[in-house]
C-alpha cells in the first residue's frame, strides 16, 4: 500500500520539527554548559531516535534514496534550488516543498497500485 501524499507530508514535517528542536535544545547546551559536559549531554538525540528508520522506510516504499538526500543534503527541501537534479531528458524538478517531493516520488515511481478495482501504473 502506498503512503498518501497528506500522511508523507505530515511524517516529513514532523521529522523536520523534531531536528528543528533537537538543533535548539543543542544550542541551549552549547550556550550553558562547559564543554567538557557536552560531550555527555546530547538531549536533542533523543528527539528522534527512529529518524532513519522511518527515513529508510519511506525510500523503501518509494524505490529511491532521494528522500534521505532531500532532508539532509537540501534541508528539508530549504537548499534546493531548480536545477540541483537533472532528470535523462535534461528537466529540472522543482524540489522545494515537501509536497513537490511527493508528487516528483509518486511520478517516478516504478510499481502499480490498485485502487478501487483499477491498476494504475505510476
Amino acid at each position: 500500500m502506498l503512503i498518501s501524499k497528506e500522511k508523507f507530508c505530515y511524517i516529513l514535517n514532523r521529522l523536520k520539527n523534531y531536528n528543528d528542536l533537537r538543533s535548539k535544545i543543542d544550542k541551549l547546551f552549547e550556550n550553558q554548559i562547559d564543554n567538557k559536559e557536552q560531550d555527555f549531554c546530547n538531549a536533542g538525540g533523543i528527539c528522534i531516535g527512529h529518524e532513519t528508520v522511518v527515513v529508510d522506510l519511506l525510500e523503501a516504499m518509494f524505490e529511491t534514496d532521494l528522500i534521505s538526500w532531500w532532508i539532509y543534503e537540501m534541508d528539508y527541501g530549504s537548499t534546493f534550488s531548480i536545477g540541483d537534479i537533472e532528470e535523462q531528458d535534461g528537466a529540472t524538478p522543482d524540489l522545494t516543498t515537501v509536497d513537490k517531493l511527493y508528487d516528483y516520488l509518486l511520478k517516478n515511481l516504478s510499481c502499480e497500485v490498485e485502487a478501487n478495482g483499477y491498476r494504475k501504473k505510476y
